[in-house]
C-alpha cells in the first residue's frame, strides 16, 4: 500500500451541510424577504453532491434569481457570470460565519482527519479529491492545518491550459509535452523553455534541476 485518496467535502469534514445555509441566505436576500429560505435548503438536498457550478447555476434556475428583485447583486453579465457571481456572495456569507474556525472543526470528522494525518507521517502518497471551488477547499484545509505547501509540489502538465492552470496555483510546473498538444505549446510565448520537455530523455534532468532550484529557495 503506497497511497491514500480522500474526498473532502463529507469524508473530512461535513461541509455539505454548512455550505446549504449561506445558499439560504443569499437566496432569501435577493428574492426579497432577506431571510433564511429554506426552499434552497431543499433544493439542496436534491443536489447534494454536485460539483459548486453545477449547484450555483441550479439555484439560479430554480429561484430565476437573475430577475429577482435583488438581482442586481449579480449584475448583468452571462450565466457564467452570474454562477462566479452567486458563489463570492455565498463563500462571502461561509467564512463569516459557517465556514468559520469553530465551525469547521465542530463539523470535521476526526476520526478520518486523523488516519490523513497519520498516512502522511509514515510518508505514504496522500492526496485529497474535492468537486469545491479551488478557494474554498484551500479555506477548509487551511483551517484544518491540511494545506500542502506550495514548495512541497511540482505539477506535470501536458498542455497550455493545464501549465496555465498550475503557473496560476503559485507551484512549480513541468510542461511534458505529447504529440497531440507539442504544436499548441510551442506556439505560446508564456511557458517557459527551461520546464518545457519535448525529449523524453531529458525529463529526469529537468525534474532535478527543478527540485534543485526549489531547494535552494
Amino acid at each position: 500500500m503506497s497511497a491514500f485518496i480522500f474526498y473532502l467535502d463529507g469524508t473530512l469534514v461535513e461541509t455539505e451541510r454548512l455550505k446549504v445555509l449561506p445558499y439560504a441566505e443569499v437566496v432569501g436576500r435577493l428574492t426579497g424577504p432577506n431571510t433564511l429560505d429554506g426552499r434552497a435548503v431543499e433544493l439542496y438536498e436534491r443536489i447534494v453532491g454536485s460539483t459548486d457550478e453545477i449547484g450555483c447555476r441550479q439555484v439560479i434556475d430554480e429561484f430565476n434569481l437573475a430577475s429577482a428583485p435583488g438581482s442586481s447583486d449579480l449584475a448583468d453579465g452571462t450565466d457564467s457570470e452570474h454562477c462566479k457571481e452567486l458563489h463570492r456572495l455565498r463563500m462571502d456569507k461561509y467564512r463569516e460565519n459557517h465556514g468559520a474556525l469553530g465551525r469547521l472543526q465542530a463539523n470535521a470528522y476526526q476520526h478520518n482527519v486523523d488516519l490523513l494525518r497519520h498516512q502522511k507521517s509514515i510518508r505514504r502518497t496522500v492526496s485529497m479529491a474535492t468537486s469545491s471551488f479551488t478557494d474554498e477547499a484551500r479555506h477548509v484545509l487551511d483551517l484544518l492545518g491540511l494545506h500542502v505547501l506550495l514548495d512541497d509540489v511540482v505539477i506535470i502538465e501536458d498542455s497550455p491550459i493545464g501549465t496555465r492552470a498550475s503557473m496560476a496555483s503559485g507551484a512549480a510546473w513541468i510542461c511534458v509535452s505529447t504529440a497531440f498538444p507539442r504544436p499548441a505549446i510551442d506556439a505560446v510565448p508564456w511557458i517557459d523553455r527551461r520546464w518545457t520537455v519535448h525529449d523524453q530523455v531529458k525529463l529526469g534532468e529537468t525534474v532535478a534541476c527543478r527540485i534543485e532550484l526549489i531547494e535552494q529557495g
